[in-house]
């Protein structure tokens, strides 16, 4: 099967795959239906768009009749297979208990899925299940740091024989109220974003800390009203007498953690090594820990990650252009590893990755029992 990679680049202009993406959708719909253009997506692995194309031909074009049997020997064959794929790696990752997976096959299934939207609602009620544990976990973790946080505004009375009014003590409470402040602030600032990006679960563990916090705030009030009503109805708020502890795991299992007590040497020595993810690592413990030069350290540490990142992006685009699919998702691979925060360099992958799985399907590559 032709793989037409160059042609999926046109529109980007230098910028994300996503954005040229989006470009021809647009392309596609305004394009004139026809066997050639029907035969041209299908070889470029879009096997909606010629399904469209071959479907809108025109009954009078003299090449109506080849576009109908492209659709009739190829285009529907493949779609089927794609579904097939899509639909049994779904049911297989929710049976497996790995939803994030199934949520995402079901929707790969609903692009390929013809008439009703079974598959889509299959995918949102796989979306709700995640949510809810998603508020469940970050609901109880919070919970719990919080109530750490004002604890320590009561263990700051200078012991008998000191002076009531001790000032070393003193300002050991003024940093003790100092931290539930600035964890207010945050929590309002993220309650307010994760609101803004429609992720109302956890604005509303975000806005739940504000209000704990800084309890009669009528800011609070007013943005858990605005949280309560984005929420999707079905969501249950977790109790707060919730009190089992879950263990998390680290998402940076293939880096060493950092140790109880980090030195500015430690980094400088990771850094020196080559380690930037590391460095980054420890440096964000070193931070915590109020450690001299911590920003000044980190600075350093995210402009190079910055620099490698955009370089391996290059590496990719340059890759996809030559058709070289596989290197191009390595390359984006590593620049969504070095930022995973740059929506250039996820959604590129993303894509990328989608459309690499989608040719070994059709390619007969992926056996759908494995």
């Amino acid at each position: 099967m032709l793989i037409a990679l160059p042609w999926l680049m046109n529109g980007c202009g230098g910028g994300s795959l996503s954005k040229g993406l989006n470009n021809i959708q647009e392309q596609a719909m305004s394009a004139v239906s026809s066997y050639k253009s029907a035969k041209y997506y299908y070889e470029s692995g879009d096997i909606i768009l010629a399904r469209r194309a071959a479907l809108r031909t025109d009954p009078n074009r003299p090449d109506y009749a080849d576009a109908q049997a492209l659709l009739k020997e190829k285009i529907e064959p493949a779609r089927l297979k794609l579904l097939r794929h899509y639909r049994d790696s779904a049911e297989r990752a929710e049976r497996q208990g790995k939803l994030y997976l199934a949520k995402d096959f079901y929707l790969k299934t609903a692009a390929v899925w013809i008439g009703d939207d079974k598959m889509q609602k299959e995918a949102d009620r796989i979306d709700l299940i995640l949510r809810q544990k998603r508020l469940d976990a970050l609901a109880e973790q919070r919970r719990k740091e919080d109530a750490q946080l004002l604890e320590a505004l009561d263990r700051y009375d200078p012991p008998k024989g000191l002076d009531p009014q001790d000032t070393p003590f003193a300002r050991e409470l003024e940093r003790a109220q100092d931290r539930v402040l600035a964890r207010g602030r945050n929590a309002l600032n993220a309650a307010k974003r994760e609101l803004r990006e429609g992720h109302p679960e956890v604005a509303y563990v975000e806005a739940e800390s504000y209000q704990r916090l800084r309890p009669g705030s009528r800011l609070g009030d007013r943005l858990m009203q605005d949280v309560r009503e984005a929420l999707p109805k079905s969501l249950r708020i977790p109790s707060e007498a919730k009190s089992s502890r879950r263990t998390v795991r680290s998402t940076s299992s293939s880096r060493n953690k950092p140790p109880a007590n980090v030195t500015a040497e430690q980094i400088q020595q990771l850094m020196a090594e080559g380690k930037w993810l590391e460095a980054h690592d420890y440096a964000m413990m070193y931070r915590r820990d109020g450690g001299d030069d911590a920003d000044t350290l980190l600075q350093s540490i995210d402009k190079t990650l910055k620099k490698q990142a955009e370089e391996a992006f290059r590496t990719g685009q340059m890759a996809f252009q030559q058709e070289k699919l596989d290197t191009a998702v390595e390359a984006w691979t590593q620049a969504a590893l070095l930022q995973p925060e740059n929506r250039d360099y996820t959604d590129s992958l993303r894509r990328a990755t989608e459309l690499q799985e989608r040719f070994r399907i059709l390619q007969g590559n992926t056996n759908a029992d494995n």
